[in-house]
């Protein structure tokens, strides 16, 4: 068997070339909540010029909402924008009852459809408490 001596051999040089990072530069994952949403997934440069679109990938683009602010699919921005729409309309609803006892035909109807706009909202904070209590009974065991 011959020998092949180590000095000759290069090991960085392939198909990219590696990269050395700097030892004075922490390198720390993304805080939880400000992690991107999982459908932003990076695609390989070499899958993206290799593949071609389908029918199927033409059906998902025609399919998927789209959306102003890629943001509200992170959890965190998404409860926060929750709390908040609830806020602004549980005081949409007592402005409209305010002019709806002022005795304001119009009134009545925005402030039957703004209460239930905000009843469903608070049943739904509800039904993430309970589901993020039994998240945190599930991890406990």
């Amino acid at each position: 068997m011959d020998h092949i001596p180590l000095s000759h051999l290069s090991f960085d040089r392939g198909i990219e070339r590696i990269t050395y990072s700097r030892e004075d530069t922490p390198l720390e994952l993304p805080a939880r909540e400000q992690a991107a949403p999982p459908d932003i997934d990076v695609q390989p440069e070499l899958q993206a010029l290799l593949s071609l679109p389908t029918l199927d990938d033409s059906l998902n683009a025609a399919l998927r909402p789209q959306l102003a602010n890629r943001e509200l699919l992170a959890p965190s921005r998404f409860r926060q924008a929750l709390e908040t729409t609830l806020h602004g309309l549980t005081e949409a609803a007592q402005k409209a009852q305010t002019s709806a006892d002022a005795g304001l035909a119009e009134g009545g109807d925005n402030a039957r459809v703004l209460n239930r706009a905000v009843r469903l909202l608070k049943e739904e904070s509800a039904l993430r408490e309970l589901l993020q209590m039994y998240r945190s009974a599930l991890y406990q065991g």
